[in-house]
């Protein structure tokens, strides 16, 4: 730009003064030296940073451009596709016997079980609907059982340091293969049998500090116990010695969660210990809060995988003063779901409302020692609550109105708490009373499995959706070896079918219909049971890939070794085949099936 130099510049401008000499004095031929030299200075400072500037530019420039052409980053996207993930590495044995040796000397030698029998219960059970396809391999080492949450802590940090598997469990009624321990045999189980106590009750603000091993029905005891809690219960009702901390991390609901709400609705926050052995707690106790993020609700339904829970804060509800039990019969399954429909659709609220099939009814009687029989058809049970009698009379008319539209067959109602009792129990005893009867409609006795699976669709679409299901397992061939158990009012349906197995097969693909017709009617493929392993080949359809990749970037942030209950909901290695090993049913023993559990 500037081609001439400061001393030619500077003769070049005497010039000019010598030029103009005839008209300026020294002095005014002077100051025009000085102006212009400072001239030159400003623009030769103003070539210099415009130099430096455009230089600047053009690096920066070229960084830029370097970026958008560079290939992203494994953590430069929001999501986790399976297929850029490496295998998880787990501790060997000799990592593993380390590991152990630094954990039993934070709870004692007394708090480390490797009883065979103890391993089974903590790794499967009877009533499960899926077992370790290799159970040999896929079990724990030991069960350690914690009593704090430091000792939690300290646990997990050892863990973490030796990459070792942990699954931890509390009631062990998960029926989806949750409580597995698929990267076994160098894996722990942990156990909170011990800590399930009530740490704090707060009857003035309708809540209660507990620790994750006390379930719900001990729960329910201390406040039928307590002086202040007697008029207060727990909402959530989910399966018999279902643990709080298994409660919420499978999301549970119950028959009662028409009327109080599911898990989710009854947990005000939770302390978490993450795989590192960092110890959050998600909020404090008001009932409302827009501090941060949710946390909460990110473990509720999280089965384990990002983070372990040991205390809880729940909500507690105020009873109702009266509360009575009325079933109503019906010709088919189909008027009982309409019925449950067009009562919801009026806004009329039972405290519970539960439908089963007439298969079922047959199984409680078969299993009851009453004289007097249910009526073996489709049966609608509702728990109908009030200030007075006459406010529940007045609810039994309404839906007493409802159901002789639908063709009810028989109405029955009680009057006390025996009766209530009574009624309830056929409810209550579903499960158990189908699993019993299966030594007496299966062609092998001693071969009695039992597919306890679940699935929810919107309210307006239960009616359809069951009597197709129903239709189904019929058609299929299971004609009186299924039992439906359904929370009927809020669109959660219990399907419990019996078989021998050979038949493992023919029921999967039942199933696998069963989930089709669910999110054919925009529903899901579990309502309350959780996914563990069972589910897990179902959420692509559901949700979508890029939902799972989501999910699965979460897990990876807070447990980026992997070694909090591996591999359920979704798949954490692209190895994964556990989806196969499932499908491939029983193992055999001289070529005869066998219960692989």
């Amino acid at each position: 730009m500037f081609s001439i130099g400061k001393k030619k510049f500077i003769n070049l401008a005497r010039s000019q003064v010598r030029f103009n000499s005839s008209t300026t004095t020294k002095s005014t031929q002077s100051k025009a030296i000085n102006y212009t030299l400072l001239s030159f200075g400003a623009l030769s400072a103003g070539f210099l940073i415009g130099k430096s500037l455009n230089k600047s530019s053009s690096t920066n420039t070229t960084a830029t451009n370097s970026n958008s052409t560079k290939a992203p980053q494994k953590s430069d996207f929001s999501t986790a596709q399976l297929s850029t993930l490496d295998s998880p590495v787990y501790a060997n044995e000799e990592e593993f016997k380390e590991g152990l040796k630094q954990i039993i000397e934070i709870v004692g030698e007394k708090n480390a079980n490797f009883d065979k029998e103890s391993l089974d219960s903590h790794n499967d059970s009877y009533f499960s609907t899926h077992h370790p396809p290799k159970p040999d391999e896929q079990r724990p080492n030991v069960v350690i059982t914690p009593h704090s949450t430091e000792e939690v802590s300290k646990i997990m940090k050892i863990a973490h340091q030796f990459r070792i598997p942990v699954v931890a469990s509390s009631g062990l009624t998960s029926l989806e293969g949750q409580i597995i321990n698929t990267r076994g045999p160098y894996s722990i189980s942990l156990s909170f049998s011990d800590m399930d106590k009530v740490l704090e009750f707060h009857p003035e603000d309708l809540d209660i500090v507990v620790q994750p091993g006390l379930t719900w029905n001990e729960l329910n005891d201390f406040l039928q116990d307590h002086e202040k809690g007697k008029n207060l219960l727990f909402g959530p009702d989910p399966g018999l010695g279902a643990g709080i901390s298994g409660c919420i991390a499978n999301s549970c609901s119950g028959t009662q969660a028409f009327r109080y709400g599911t898990m989710k609705e009854n947990i005000v926050n939770l302390t978490i210990v993450l795989a590192d052995g960092t110890i959050i707690k998600t909020r404090r106790r008001p009932r409302k809060t827009s501090a941060g993020y949710d946390l909460t609700r990110l473990f509720v339904g999280s089965e384990g995988t990002l983070g372990i829970i040991t205390e809880a804060t729940v909500k507690l509800h105020v009873k109702p003063k009266l509360e009575y039990i009325t079933t109503i019969a019906f010709p088919t399954i189909k008027d009982a779901a309409a019925t449950a429909q067009t009562i919801i659709s009026q806004g009329i609220q039972p405290n519970a409302m539960e439908l089963v099939n007439d298969t079922m009814m047959s199984f409680v009687n078969e299993a009851s020692d009453d004289d007097e029989k249910k009526l073996e058809k489709p049966t609608l049970f509702f728990k109908l609550g009030g200030p007075t009698t006459k406010a529940i009379d007045e609810q039994n008319k309404v839906i007493s109105e409802i159901a002789n539209k639908n063709e009810a067959i028989k109405i029955v109602r009680s009057s006390n708490q025996d009766q209530n009792e009574e009624l309830w129990a056929a409810r209550r005893s579903g499960l158990w009373s189908t699993f019993q009867y299966g030594e007496k409609c299966l062609k092998d006795p001693k071969d009695v499995q039992v597919w306890t699976t679940d699935i929810a669709v919107p309210i307006s679409k239960v009616s359809e959706a069951i009597a197709e299901v129903n239709d189904d397992l019929i058609n299929s061939g299971f004609g009186g070896k299924f039992s439906i158990l359904s929370h009927v009012g809020d669109g959660n349906c219990h399907f419990i079918i019996l078989y021998n197995s050979p038949d493992y097969d023919k029921v999967h693909k039942a199933v696998d219909r069963m989930v089709g017709k669910a999110l054919k009617f925009e529903g899901t493929c579990t309502g309350e049971h959780g996914v563990g392993l069972g589910k897990r080949k179902y959420l692509d359809e559901e949700l979508g890939e890029p939902a799972i990749d989501t999910m699965r970037q979460l897990k990876l942030a807070l447990d980026p070794r992997r070694i909090l209950n591996p591999d359920k909901i979704f798949k954490i290695d692209p190895k994964d085949d556990l989806d196969e090993q499932l499908n491939a049913g029983h193992i055999l023993k001289d070529n005869k099936p066998m219960l692989n559990h």
